[in-house]
C-alpha cells in the first residue's frame, strides 16, 4: 500500500491519480490467434486459466465474450487483451475489440518470447496462457494499441501490394537470365518475349498502385501536408514518404526521432562488457524495409546536397567506416 513517507508531504490528488493508473486494468486475457481458430486464457487466482478454443470470426469472439463475462464481474473498461501480431489473421480480432472498446495490445512475438525465458513445451493452449501471464506481469507498463485510421490502413494495403508487385517483377527479370546458358537459343527468345509482356504488365500495375497511393495521400488534408513536408527533405521521394507516414501513423506513434531511428535500425547502441569496450553498433531488430529505403535516399541526397557530400568526404578522410557515416546521414 502506497502512503506518504515520513517527513514528506504528498498531495492526495496525485496519490489518487497514481492509484487509478495502477488499477487501470483488473482482468487480463491472453489470446493465441491462428488462421481459423483463437485460443483464449484469462488471469485468475494468481495464474492463467484456459478458457477454450473459438472460431476466428465474429461468432467466435461473441461466444468467448459471453463465457468471459461469466468468469468475472469486472466491467469491460478494465479488461486488457494481449495477443501476438500474426498479420492478417489477428486484424479481425483487433478491429472487433476496438469497436467494442476493449483495450488490447498486438504485441511483437519476439518480445513476448524473450520475456518468458526458457520454455519446454509449446502449443496453442500454452501460448495463450503465456500471453495472459505476459499481460499480467507487464500490467504497470503495458500500453494499449490504438487502431489505425481507415485511410492509413488503406495506405498500408496499397504499399503491401506495391511491394508484392516489385518482388514479382524482380523475379521475372532474373529467372530467365540465369537459364540463358542452359537452353536452346530459339526457346530462350520465345520465353524472353513472354517475359517482356509480363514485365510490361507489372510495370503498368506498379504505376497504377503508385497513382492510387498518391490519390489517398492527397485525399486527406493532414496527410497531404505531412507528405509535402517529408518530400521536401532532399533525397526522399514519394514511396519513402508514404512508408514513413504509414509506419509512424502520420508521425504519431513515436515520441521522438531517436525512438524512430532505433525502430529503423540506424541508431547506434553500446556494445561493452566489463573491461571490454566494443564498437557502438545498431540493432538487427529493426524495420529492414524502411532502413533499405533510407539507404537509397542518402545516395540520392549526397548527389544533390553538397553539404551532405562534403560531410561524407570529411568523415571518410577521418577514417570513419562508410556504414557509420551512412547511419549518421540517415539520422
Amino acid at each position: 500500500m502506497l502512503g506518504p513517507t515520513k517527513g514528506i508531504s504528498v498531495n492526495p490528488i496525485i496519490l489518487l491519480k497514481l492509484y487509478k493508473f495502477m488499477s487501470n486494468y483488473s482482468f487480463f486475457i491472453g489470446c493465441d490467434i491462428s488462421k481459423s481458430v483463437i485460443d483464449i486464457s484469462y488471469w485468475s487466482d494468481k495464474r492463467p486459466i484456459y478458457l477454450g478454443q473459438f472460431e476466428n470470426n465474429e461468432d467466435g469472439f461473441l461466444s468467448a465474450l459471453k463465457l468471459l463475462r461469466i468468469r468475472t464481474d469486472v466491467t469491460l473498461d478494465q479488461w486488457f487483451v494481449c495477443f501476438e501480431n500474426t498479420g492478417s489473421y489477428s486484424k479481425p480480432f483487433f478491429n472487433w475489440l476496438a469497436v467494442n472498446e476493449i483495450d488490447c495490445i498486438e504485441e511483437n512475438p519476439l518480445k513476448v518470447s524473450r520475456s518468458l525465458g526458457l520454455r519446454r513445451a509449446k502449443n496453442d493452449k500454452i501460448d495463450s496462457e503465456d500471453l495472459c501471464r505476459y499481460a499480467f506481469e507487464k500490467r504497470d507498463t503495458i500500453k494499449a494499441n490504438k487502431p489505425l485510421s481507415p485511410i492509413i490502413t488503406k495506405l498500408k494495403k496499397l504499399l503491401s501490394r506495391r511491394n508484392f508487385l516489385i518482388k514479382q517483377q524482380s523475379a521475372v527479370k532474373t529467372s530467365l537470365k540465369e537459364q540463358k546458358g542452359f537452353m536452346d537459343l530459339s526457346l530462350y527468345l520465345e520465353m524472353e518475349e513472354d517475359n517482356n509482356l509480363l514485365l510490361e504488365e507489372y510495370s503498368r500495375q506498379i504505376k497504377s498502385v503508385n497513382s492510387k497511393i498518391e490519390e489517398v495521400l492527397q485525399s486527406d488534408k493532414e496527410l497531404s501536408k505531412t507528405n509535402d513536408l517529408v518530400k521536401s527533405v532532399t533525397g526522399i521521394g514519394p514511396v519513402t514518404a508514404a512508408y514513413l507516414i504509414t509506419t509512424t501513423n502520420n508521425f504519431q506513434s513515436f515520441k521522438d526521432a531517436r525512438k524512430f531511428a532505433s525502430y529503423c535500425g540506424v541508431a547506434p547502441f553500446p556494445n561493452s562488457s566489463g573491461k571490454r569496450i566494443g564498437r557502438m553498433k545498431v540493432s538487427q531488430m529493426a524495420n529492414k524495409k524502411v532502413k533499405a529505403l533510407l539507404s537509397n535516399c542518402i545516395l540520392s541526397a549526397m548527389r544533390y546536397d553538397p553539404q551532405l557530400a562534403n560531410y561524407y568526404a570529411r568523415k571518410k578522410a577521418e577514417g570513419k567506416e562508410p556504414g557509420i557515416i551512412f547511419n549518421a546521414i540517415k539520422n
